[in-house]
């Protein structure tokens, strides 16, 4: 007999178990759909991005046979669960989501007995999974199993919590001397201890001396408050949770340091203070041969991730938050809430709130920069003249001035000097940038995009890869792709411009720029059919396509303005220059 609920009944702790809303059990054969479902549930509002979802499932393969995979895995998954009525598992172009209003997972039960009552007795996390060689999501079932039952989820947001229980007998209270004062409106981090678990004392000094480097790196992100914690001291959650509670930040973290033959491995987690919820963890493996070299890569990738995990925090937070009375602050996490979701409507939302901050604070550095960033928003994607970006090198320029030490603020400069032709300068600018923010993807990228536009696309391959790496996850990526393509075509690497023009326009359908490499490649290539349905996929999504896109390039050698326009067109004899 059929027993029916109101909500599909997931188990995680125990066993992996999916029982329908009519009391069916739902088989999931592949253990990576049954890891890429319980990764869903576990996240933020059920929601990950495709990318981030690839590389923990599959990140041994290469990037489209990755797509593919994850593809496939979703259309069988969707085929078990999609069924009418119900539709609790919802893929959009580059994010997958769980419906978790029709879905009950266990860990965020209130209480050991309702688990009991739906599923038995609780055990391991998601007890006998595991995915060897994958070491991504290995990293992410460690984080989770290392938590206590109790720590592992939590009431959702939109339920009433039930009061805790009656704290322990009182313990004797932290030597909490050290503690700096709270840090002020804004986002704000506390960087505790890293754990010596390599049972060799010596390496206390490493673990640290990485903890001191890693809180120096995360100081250049001018927009978050970061608070280091006691030097040497590696807290117990309980002590951790009263540190954040009397410092008043909203995100903790700490780690460990552990040895084997020839490898340090370091583990990082970032909590929300709150809870103690894990939002984002990293494993490093750094080859004690080549330490000195590695770590300075391994600490720049660590706080791009850090900082793009915050942010995205942040901006969410801020948008369901719509506060009545709001301050600065809340109206620019607001707009980059909006900036970054890339649609004209949201985008004039931006400027607005940006524009709003600014009226409030006129010596902001973070009202300017980011009133900055959606103009140069608003001229990149609608092309606008000489004039409009002469306006925004001014702001910039203030934003400088309010900020001297922000690498943004270089980074847009930056920006304005390529879209007016002025490369050198624009060059200086932005290796200024990421000389104060190393950990500034967009202004590695811009960086690479310069060199292409100035006639050195010979050097434009490994800021635009190392854009790539410290921003994998990010929503500008496309633009990442699009360089790394425009620049395999001024090389002739044609087949790799390709594959790149592709990868990009998985990301941003409608990047026009992409298109048009890719259009021009086919065309060198010889594959002028292939190149002709390319183009009408361009004019599908940008029906007034003309060759005034094309003219707005700013190559300092024009010819490669007239060259790509006489390509793409040529494969077309409904549409002229």
């Amino acid at each position: 007999m059929l027993i029916r609920t109101s909500k599909f009944k997931l188990r995680l702790l125990g066993p992996f178990s999916l029982v329908d809303p009519e009391g069916r059990r739902i088989s999931i054969p592949s253990r990576k759909g049954t890891a890429l479902i319980a990764m869903l549930a576990m996240s933020r509002e059920g929601e990950r991005a495709r990318g981030w979802l690839q590389t923990q499932l599959w990140g041994t393969r290469g990037s489209r046979e990755a797509q593919g995979s994850l593809r496939r895995e979703l259309s069988d998954l969707r085929k078990r669960l999609n069924r009418q009525p119900w539709a609790p598992l919802i893929c959009e172009r580059d994010r997958v989501r769980l419906d978790l209003s029709v879905v009950s997972v266990d860990v965020f039960e209130p209480d050991a007995d309702a688990r009991a009552r739906d599923f038995g007795q609780p055990g391991e996390f998601l007890e006998g999974l595991d995915i060897p060689g994958e070491e991504d999501f290995e990293d992410w079932l460690r984080g989770h199993r290392n938590r206590p039952p109790g720590q592992l989820g939590g009431h959702r947001p939109t339920e009433t919590a039930k009061p805790e229980p009656p704290a322990p007998p009182a313990m004797p209270d932290p030597d909490l001397t050290w503690l700096p004062q709270r840090p002020a409106e804004g986002p704000s981090l506390a960087v505790l201890g890293f754990a010596n678990l390599t049972g060799d004392a010596n390496e206390t000094y490493f673990a640290e001396g990485f903890k001191q480097e890693l809180v120096n790196r995360l100081s250049r992100l001018r927009w978050l408050a970061v608070i280091a914690g006691d030097p040497g001291v590696s807290e117990s959650s309980s002590v951790a949770r009263q540190h954040a509670k009397i410092l008043g930040t909203k995100y903790l973290l700490d780690g460990t340091l552990r040895s084997a033959a020839d490898l340090i491995a370091i583990d990082v987690t970032l909590y929300e203070s709150s809870r103690l919820q894990v939002i984002w963890s990293k494993r490093l493996e750094i080859a004690r041969s080549i330490v000195g070299v590695a770590l300075d890569e391994c600490l720049q990738e660590v706080v791009a991730h850090l900082g793009a995990t915050i942010d995205h925090g942040e901006q969410l937070s801020a948008h369901e938050k719509r506060p009545s009375n709001a301050n600065v602050t809340d109206l620019l996490w607001r707009g980059r809430w909006h900036l970054n979701r890339l649609q004209h409507a949201d985008s004039e939302a931006a400027r607005e709130l940006f524009a709003q901050a600014l009226a409030l604070d006129h010596y902001s550095s973070e009202a300017l920069i980011n009133v900055t960033h959606a103009l140069a928003w608003e001229i990149w994607t609608g092309r606008q003249p000489a004039h409009r970006v002469h306006e925004m090198r001014r702001l910039a320029q203030r934003s400088i001035r309010a900020d001297p030490g922000d690498g943004r603020g270089y980074w847009l400069a930056g920006t304005a000097e390529t879209w007016l032709g002025h490369m050198q300068p624009a060059l200086d600018l932005l290796l200024q940038a990421v000389e104060l923010t190393p950990s500034l993807a967009i202004a590695h990228a811009q960086i690479g995009c310069t060199l292409n536009l100035s006639g050195k696309a010979d050097q434009a391959e490994r800021p635009l890869q190392l854009a790539r790496r410290l921003s994998p996850f990010d929503v500008h990526l496309f633009f990442v792709l699009g360089e790394l393509a425009m620049m395999s075509n001024l090389l002739k690497k044609y087949s790799d411009a390709i594959t790149y023009a592709d990868l990009a326009i998985v990301r941003r359908e409608q990047y026009w720029y992409a298109h048009m490499v890719k259009i021009d490649s086919l065309v060198r290539l010889g594959e002028r059919e292939q190149a002709r349905s390319a183009f009408d996929e361009l004019m599908s999504i940008r029906p007034r396509f003309s060759g005034a896109y094309i003219d707005w390039i700013p190559f300092s050698d024009r010819c490669h303005n007239r060259e790509f326009a006489e390509t793409v067109f040529s494969v077309s004899v409904h549409h002229t220059l």
